[in-house]
């Protein structure tokens, strides 16, 4: 079996961009550059779920159609960003670290 992940989807990363809690224009914020790794493994962690999900073959239980897939993205971006803020996957712990002992005090 072959799976194959796309692109980054760019909807997602405009949505997470567009959120006031966003740390464009803002710099040496603490908050801010953990708000931004926590946002990172969110999408990486949406991305995953996107993946496992295409692995899974279409059951005949629910119709596949387009507004079940809307609803399967927004709870998977949710449940992603719920991840990320509650300690996840450690990603976004692991990129503050590096980031943060790269920054000059």
């Amino acid at each position: 079996m072959d799976i194959k992940l796309n692109a980054v989807d760019p909807a997602l990363l405009i949505s997470h961009s567009q959120k006031p809690e966003s740390s464009v224009g803002k710099k040496n914020d603490p908050e801010a550059l953990r708000r931004t790794c926590q946002q990172f493994e969110a999408i990486f962690i949406q991305q995953l779920f996107k993946g496992m999900r295409a692995t899974v073959p279409a059951g005949d239980l629910l119709e596949n159609d387009r507004s079940i897939q809307i609803f399967q993205d927004l709870r998977d971006q949710q449940v992603a960003e719920d991840m990320a803020r509650k300690q996840g996957l450690g990603i976004a712990d692991a990129l503050l670290r590096q980031l943060q002992n790269g920054k000059p005090e």
